[in-house]
Formats: C-alpha cells, sequence, structure tokens
C-alpha cells in the first residue's frame, strides 16, 4: 500500500503578513503551492502579533487538504519564520499532527529560522564565495566568508552578529526594508493620485541610474535616516513630474540605507564578486539594478523562484525524510545586467 503513496515533505514559510504552503518531493520540486494572506492580530500591550489561533487553523486546513486523497505521505512538517514565531507555534503544531491521527503524518514537526533557510540553497548550490541579500519585511545581507567582531557598540543581537547554519557561522545585518518601502509608496500614491500596485509596473534604464548618482541634489528622501512612522513626509515631491521619477529617487535613497548593512558584513579586504538578491525585492527590477549600479565589484544574481525559504527548509530536512542524496538544486538565477537593452 506505501507504494501508493508520493513521500514528500511539508514546508509552512511563516513571513509577516504572507503564509506559504509547499510540498517537496524527492527531487525537491514543488507539487503543491497554497498561499495566504493572515493580517497580524494586536496583543494585550496593543502592539502587533501573529494571530497564532488563525495561523493554527490554516496550517490544518492546509494538512487536511493533502492527506486525505490517499495521494501523499508526508515524511516531515517543518516550519521556517522568525524564533519568536517559531517558539510560539512549534507546539501548536505538533498537537495538530497528533489530533489528526493520520498514518501518512508524523506526529512532530521541526523548526527553522527563515533567514538561516533562506541561505542553505545558495550554501548547497554555490560553488564560489558569496553574498546573500534576502529581502522581504528585512532585507537581511549575509556573508558566510565575513569574519571578524563588528565594531564597539555595533552588533545587535536580531539586527546585525553572527548566526549558526549547521556548523558555519554566518556574519549578518538587516535592515527593515520592507515596510519601509510600502509606507512610502502609499505616500506616493496619495501625492500622485494612483491606485493599486503600479510600483510593480516600473523598470529603471541605467542612464536614470547615473543621473540620480551625479545629482549633486543628493538625497530626497531620508535626508535624516529613516524617520519614525517609516513614511519621508519631509520629502520634496516637487521635483517629480512623474510617480515613476518619484519611485525611482525613493528606490535609489532607501537602496543607500540598505547599504549600512552591506557594509557591516564585509570584510576589510572583501574579495567575494558574487551577490545573490532572494525574496520579494528580487522581482523588483529598480531595486536589484540600483543595488547592482552601487556595487560594481560585484556580480549580482537575482532569485526568480519564489521559494527559497521553503526550499532551505526541505533541504535542512530532507537528510531526516529520505535515504537518497541531496538532488541537483535549481535557483532560477538571472545575471543583473548593467546595460540598456
Amino acid at each position: 500500500m506505501d507504494s501508493e503513496y508520493t513521500d514528500v515533505i511539508a514546508v509552512f514559510d511563516i513571513g509577516r503578513t504572507w503564509k506559504r504552503f509547499d510540498l517537496f518531493d524527492r527531487g525537491l520540486h514543488p507539487l503543491i503551492t497554497i498561499e495566504k494572506i493572515i493580517p497580524d492580530s494586536v496583543d494585550g500591550e496593543g502592539h502587533p502579533c501573529d494571530d497564532l489561533p488563525a495561523i493554527g487553523n490554516w496550517i490544518r486546513s492546509c494538512l487536511n487538504g493533502v492527506t486525505g486523497g490517499g495521494i501523499y505521505r508526508i515524511r516531515t512538517v517543518t516550519v521556517a519564520g522568525t524564533e519568536e514565531c517559531l517558539t510560539a507555534l512549534e507546539g501548536d503544531i505538533s498537537v495538530i499532527l497528533k489530533t489528526m491521527n493520520t498514518d501518512n503524518l508524523p506526529d512532530t514537526c521541526r523548526s527553522i529560522d527563515s533567514t538561516t533557510a533562506s541561505l542553505i540553497p545558495y550554501l548547497r548550490g554555490s560553488d564560489k564565495p558569496f553574498i546573500l541579500v534576502s529581502t522581504g519585511t528585512w532585507c537581511s545581507f549575509m556573508n558566510p566568508s565575513g569574519t571578524g567582531p563588528f565594531p564597539a557598540g555595533k552588533e545587535d543581537e536580531g539586527i546585525r552578529g553572527f548566526m549558526a547554519v549547521g556548523e558555519q557561522q554566518v556574519k549578518y545585518s538587516r535592515f527593515h526594508l520592507g515596510e519601509i518601502h510600502d509606507r512610502n509608496v502609499s505616500m506616493l500614491d496619495d501625492y500622485f493620485g494612483v491606485t493599486g500596485e503600479l510600483y510593480k509596473t516600473i523598470k529603471i534604464k541605467n542612464k536614470k541610474i547615473e543621473k540620480i548618482r551625479a545629482s549633486r541634489r543628493g538625497r530626497v528622501f531620508f535626508r535624516h535616516g529613516i524617520p519614525e512612522g517609516y513614511a519621508d513626509t519631509s520629502a520634496d515631491l516637487s521635483h517629480f513630474l512623474t510617480y515613476a521619477d518619484a519611485y525611482h529617487q525613493m528606490m535609489y535613497d532607501l537602496v543607500d540605507e540598505c547599504l549600512g548593512s552591506f557594509r557591516d558584513i564585509v570584510n576589510e579586504n572583501d574579495t567575494t564578486e558574487i551577490l545573490y538578491v532572494t525574496g520579494g525585492f528580487a522581482h523588483n527590477d529598480t531595486f536589484v539594478r540600483i543595488l547592482a549600479a552601487r556595487l560594481p565589484d560585484k556580480r549580482v544574481y537575482a532569485s526568480t523562484i519564489e521559494y527559497a525559504t521553503a526550499l532551505g527548509a526541505a533541504i535542512d530536512a530532507y537528510p531526516k525524510s529520505f535515504d537518497t542524496d541531496l538532488p541537483p538544486l535549481y535557483l532560477g538565477l538571472k545575471a543583473i545586467l548593467l546595460r540598456d537593452e
């Protein structure tokens, strides 16, 4: 009867808002993907927090949906998220697995930090030194070759430091990119009277990047750093004739802020030549092209796959799930070229 099942690894990638469920087969191909937006709840002090009951109900629904048809046998259930989220969810998921009581489910789950998970495919799939930029809510710069301490007062647990990936210590520093971007996009939407997600259609040419770089006025946004509330209402938007012009400048200035985290994790005599960008902003043409232009000594690649974190979690669970060697990895890398086509 076992031969009728397809053995799989189930991964729940618990982002701040977006939640993702994937089933991976022995070849690490995603067979099923389910995505859902679950808004934040509010804790007892009025601060935003994960809506754990809603997440738990969604997890149960996903597992019910794939275990009832006699098609899949889940060898491992693994959850990727922030440390705080994992601590809260791990016990709840184990209870869900035990109460479902089916013969094609394990009775416990594995957990992995989502930033660590996003790095794993590149550690396994790259044979040269690299820096990874994992983007989304955070823009996390990770340097597996990074050595030496941070300057006095710079190491801050959760923002910058060293994290263990297997037996390797990886130097990291991160910047709160996603919400800063979204708050300023909303401000531009209001000013220019646009709706929807117009920014997703905007691209940038290299000559435009060079024009911004050569401008004597310097930054327009974030002249005094990131403001409280994130939206820079002090920026003079009368400089811009079009929404695209304003968005290009905002992204140029925002990348400038991100580069502080990049400088945190590179060695004084840095020789890494490759920089991989993964996550939501890997699909943002303006972000990746400006980043590549600002780091001309790096070969920048954007990952076109949307499940790098889930893939890393599946790779981490693979030895416990299957008795075969890890298959070749597909990372969907696209070179970011500094020329206008």
